[in-house]
């Protein structure tokens, strides 16, 4: 009995040791969700996520019918945000290059920062509650 219980305790002091690397409590979902939003200038409400597998998500930013416009791929380690879009014809600001993030303020807000396509960069900051879906 004694056992189980250390074995339980050992999983949970494990489970809580990653939690930070998960951007503090922001999902994937949340973090793709913020740098399509900066990438084209839309509000977060407005987009529509679905969990692929591991780190990959995908987006929507039209009524979800099984569909998806966007994928995003998350890189925790670097804190990075790849997104490409589904219709290679699209020549929007956000393909072919990487999106950085921070989580601010306890989890509760995220920066992301793109370059833009002619010089400087852009940046926003998104509050938890607003990636909610």
């Amino acid at each position: 009995m004694k056992r189980n219980l250390s074995l339980i305790l050992a999983a949970v002091i494990a489970a809580s040791l990653s939690t930070p690397s998960l951007a503090a409590g922001l999902s994937n979902e949340q973090v793709c969700t913020a740098g399509l939003a900066l990438a084209l200038d839309k509000q977060p409400r407005g987009i529509k996520t679905k969990s692929a597998s591991g780190k990959r998500v995908l987006l929507s930013v039209k009524d979800w019918q099984s569909d998806w416009d966007y994928r995003c791929d998350v890189s925790r380690g670097n804190k990075t945000i790849k997104i490409e879009a589904r219709d290679t014809r699209r020549n929007d600001s956000y393909l072919n290059q990487t999106i950085r993030y921070k989580v601010t303020d306890n989890a509760r807000s995220i920066e992301v920062i793109m370059k833009k396509r002619k010089a400087g960069v852009k940046s926003e900051t998104y509050k938890a509650y607003q990636l909610k879906s």
